[in-house]
This record gives structure tokens, sequence and C-alpha cells, in this order.
């Protein structure tokens, strides 16, 4: 439903809403107090804690999962200490309303988004909105440039990625490698793997004496 206004024109605010501008368009959105919020997969949220027993206090922007940990955590996709570093795999404190050092969270502003975007791809970790993940994009050559690949033999080869079906094929499937040692040892890996299968299916074949 849309409500055509003119310059001048005010809207209640709806009694625990707060009104958001997105897209050219004014959205009111519910309020949360922050003891009461528990956020869910895919909200991006910023929490300030203090420390328990020091008066140090962190401020984050995170990506939670949902998910409440059996520590008294809400466990996040990704976690960026302001001025710090991208962490994967974290947790923030849970808020409680009489806690001594009980923190504050609420919702990500779209430009505190875009730091902790900004941030995640420095370290090439992109957040699907679709899916509601975070994942690592694998390294790729350039046009023509140079990689590696374990072939049926379990050797190594250079190849030159044209974005041919067959460079796609290697890179999907992870048989692509930025240099030649990770692909050696990967090969190491297969040939111990082989050899075990092997050995399997032989001591198989030898209980059915066939």
């Amino acid at each position: 439903m849309s409500t055509k206004v003119k310059s001048g024109d005010s809207i209640n605010i709806p009694e625990g809403c707060k009104a958001v501008i997105e897209d050219g368009k004014v959205i009111f959105q519910p309020e949360f107090k922050d003891a009461d919020y528990v956020p869910k997969r895919g909200d991006i949220v910023v929490c300030t804690y203090q420390e328990p027993y020091s008066a140090y206090k962190e401020t984050v922007t995170a990506i939670c999962t949902g998910h409440r940990s059996e520590y008294g955590r809400y466990d996040c996709f990704v976690i960026y200490e302001h001025g710090g570093i991208i962490k994967r795999n974290k947790g923030i404190p849970v808020v409680r309303k009489h806690d001594e050092y009980q923190s504050k969270i609420r919702l990500a502003t779209d430009e505190e988004k875009e730091i902790l975007f900004d941030k995640m791809k420095e370290q090439r970790l992109y957040w699907d909105a679709k899916n509601y993940n975070v994942f690592l994009e694998r390294w790729r050559a350039e046009n023509n440039g140079t990689y590696y690949f374990v072939n049926a033999k379990f050797e190594v080869e250079t190849a030159y990625d044209k974005y041919s079906s067959k460079d796609d094929y290697l890179y999907n499937i992870g048989n692509y490698f930025c240099n030649e040692y990770d692909a050696k040892s990967i090969a190491m890996m297969l040939v111990e793997t082989t050899n075990k299968l092997k050995s399997i299916l032989l001591q198989y074949h030898d209980k059915l004496g066939k």
C-alpha cells in the first residue's frame, strides 16, 4: 500500500516502530529492546560489550547464524572488531537484562554493513544474502594465467586458464591450485587414499574367496 504525500506533509510513526529510508521509501520497522532482542540467521548487528572484570569495552559488527551456543553466546559467521580484523565462526555475548557486564546489541545501519562487507572482501569473504551464508572465494588465475592440477595418474600438470569448459570443470571440482607445492601435496594424499582403497577391496575379495 502506498500513500501519496507532498513536501511538508508528516506521518505519525506507528507505536513500537521506527522509520527507515531505503531506496527512496520510508519503511516502518519494529523497534526492539536490547534485552529482548534475539538475532535471527542473517541478521547483521552491532554489539558493544564490556570485558568481564575490566573497564575495556569491545564493539563489533557481526553476521549472526541464528544459533545460541551453550556458553551463552550468539554464534556468528563473521565478526569485525572495529579497527581490527575479521574473525570467522566466533560468538558475541547474549544480552541479559540484569547483567553487570550487559552488552548492547542492535541491527547495523547500511553504512556499517558496507564497512563490514569491505573488510570481508579484503579476506575474500562474501555474504550470500540469498542463502544466508558466508563463503570464501577461491583463487583463480587471470585469463591465460598459470595454474596446476592433478591428472588421472596422480601427476601434477601445469595449465593455462583460458576459461574453457575443462578449466571451469577443474576449478569447480577443486582440482585447481595456484602453486605446485599444494598440487603435489594433494597428489600424495590421493595416492595414499587410493592404496588404502585398493587394500580394502582386495581384502574383501579374499573373504569372498572369489
